[in-house]
């Protein structure tokens, strides 16, 4: 992580729009990824498009970047939306020269899509409130995961109706939950992919479940049992930290092993 010189330069990709008065008490997804990535005393830039409204850079813009950053959305990753299908396009040239991609939520599911996997409702419905990420053996053999203990598990946020169904066969899987076969993944060592949400907070997830129980958008029973679930296992500091320690690492490090663009 260079302090000096040519500044490390990073993309967030928005794809979606939480409630109005949530992004006006917390920010959009762009200022939540800033929060949780960025290292303000680093030498740094960050550009924030949203492909979710139209807004994209070519593919000129983007090879001058370290990564990208794809973030979460209440849109389907297997719509043909065109903004949609434009993205996919654009994340498979930057996959195709190794350049790093982080994927969260949607996010993963659209890079699965990319790759050749399939996406689709989980037969289990909604899940919400905050889930144990259970590690692969393949999560310790990857290089940004070196700083972390053998059997490492994660804690996070959860809200999503759409999974990974068929993985595709570049993807090496790196942890589970119980109703979640695909909760952390990769590909080499220039895709990382997270169901869960790492930008969230436990009052972000009680607010915006609130809010989507107020809208009708989550049955009241749902929406419930996610915040009783999200009382009963917070995501700590602590928690939140270990994953920001991971991205980071991931994102930002230029590791002798790592195989990557930038």
């Amino acid at each position: 992580m260079a302090k000096s010189g040519k500044p490390m330069k990073f993309a967030i990709f928005v794809t979606g729009h939480s409630a109005p008065h949530i992004e006006k008490k917390y920010g959009d997804y762009g200022a939540l990824y800033k929060e949780l990535l960025e290292d303000k005393d680093n030498n740094e830039e960050w550009h924030v498009w949203y492909p979710v409204d139209k807004h994209f850079p070519t593919d000129d813009d983007l090879k001058g970047f370290k990564a990208i950053c794809v973030t979460g959305s209440k849109h389907d990753a297997y719509a043909t939306d065109e903004w949609n299908l434009k993205l996919q396009e654009l994340l498979r040239t930057a996959f195709d020269r190794q350049q790093r991609i982080l994927g969260i939520c949607f996010g993963c599911q659209t890079m699965a899509i990319v790759l050749g996997g399939r996406v689709a409702k989980s037969s289990t419905g909604y899940e919400g409130g905050a889930r144990t990420v259970f590690t692969t053996p393949e999560f310790g053999k990857q290089w940004y995961a070196e700083k972390f203990e053998e059997g490492k598990n994660f804690h996070l946020h959860e809200t999503h109706f759409d999974i990974i169904m068929d993985v595709p066969p570049t993807v090496t899987v790196l942890g589970s939950s119980k109703n979640t076969p695909v909760q952390m993944c990769c590909v080499a060592d220039h895709f990382l992919g997270l169901q869960g949400h790492p930008e969230f907070t436990d009052k972000y997830m009680e607010d915006d479940l609130q809010g989507r129980i107020d809208s009708g958008d989550l049955p009241k029973e749902v929406g419930e049992a996610a915040t009783k679930d999200l009382h009963e296992n917070a995501v700590t500091d602590e928690h939140w930290k270990d994953m920001q320690k991971l991205l980071k690492t991931f994102l930002k490090v230029d590791h002798p092993s790592a195989n990557v663009w930038i």
